[in-house]
């Protein structure tokens, strides 16, 4: 196997922000409007904060979208019908948007990416089977070119400050048989560095199911950098322990990303 790495960055104008800000604006003025829970704060410099709790009782969805040229709007209007379904019917709560700025392994690099938080699996399969929703999805559809949903549990409840501009890491791997505990003592060997360079684990992810996108890996988690920079350098020290990793897994998907919660101001 060639080495996982690509830490493959954008070039040229930037039109996520943007997208994302759009996106999250629509669906706090629902929340708005239907009285459910946003958290935010401004800090002393006036940044935005929010604190985010994650649950062994809940699922949690990482999606991301590829937006097609011109459909923001139309993906805009689909997410202004189909949140207050989601929402005030099936219980989902939104967690924090993020803007990729970074793909280090893999392609996973969406225009729109949020994180979500639902009662169980079960919420979440009630609500794409709602006729309500099935209707709007064909909208949703034809405004996208790559969509990925996935589901994942946490182990342990752990609450984490976020602020605005941050970085979070979304990694995922696919293990070979037989590879688990070569990768385990891969990861420790190779954490106690990471967190010299200011890794901050949030919680791992167990994948449990895949709606769009065929996005089950064996092993997922987030974890928080601070900026890209950190990342970046921790990378450089630790070339030495990537071919081992690398041996391990069929797929790596690493990607950096941008913490956005100045819409909720």
């Amino acid at each position: 196997m060639t080495s996982m790495q690509s830490n493959r960055k954008r070039s040229g104008v930037d039109r996520r922000p943007v997208i994302i800000i759009a996106l999250t604006v629509t669906l706090l003025a629902v929340l708005a409007t239907l009285g459910a829970r946003v958290e935010g704060t401004d800090n002393e410099g006036g940044v935005m904060s929010k604190k985010v709790t994650f649950r062994p009782d809940r699922v949690y969805e990482v999606t991301g979208i590829w937006v097609k040229d011109g459909k923001m709007e139309q993906l805009d209007s689909y997410f202004g019908e189909v949140f207050p379904i989601a929402l005030g019917d099936y219980g989902v709560q939104p967690l924090f948007s993020l803007q990729p700025v970074s793909v280090y392994a893999g392609d996973f690099e969406p225009q729109v990416m949020f994180v979500n938080e639902w009662p169980s699996i079960e919420a979440f399969n009630g609500f794409v089977s709602d006729a309500r929703a099935l209707a709007l999805f064909p909208q949703r559809d034809d405004a996208v070119s790559r969509l990925v949903v996935s589901h994942y549990t946490v182990p342990n409840e752990v609450t984490i400050d976020l602020t605005d501009g941050t970085v979070v890491e979304f990694g995922a791997m696919w293990v070979k048989p037989g590879q688990e505990d070569e990768l385990q003592e891969y990861y420790q060997n190779v954490i106690p560095l990471a967190k010299q360079f200011g890794l901050e684990p949030i919680t791992p992810l167990a994948a449990i199911s895949s709606y769009k996108g065929d996005f089950l890996p064996s092993r997922a988690g987030l974890n928080h950098w601070g900026e890209l920079a950190n990342f970046e350098r921790f990378a450089a020290a630790a070339q030495t322990h990537f071919p081992r990793r690398d041996a391990a897994l069929t797929r790596l998907e690493v990607t950096h990303a941008a913490v956005r919660l100045e819409a909720a101001k």
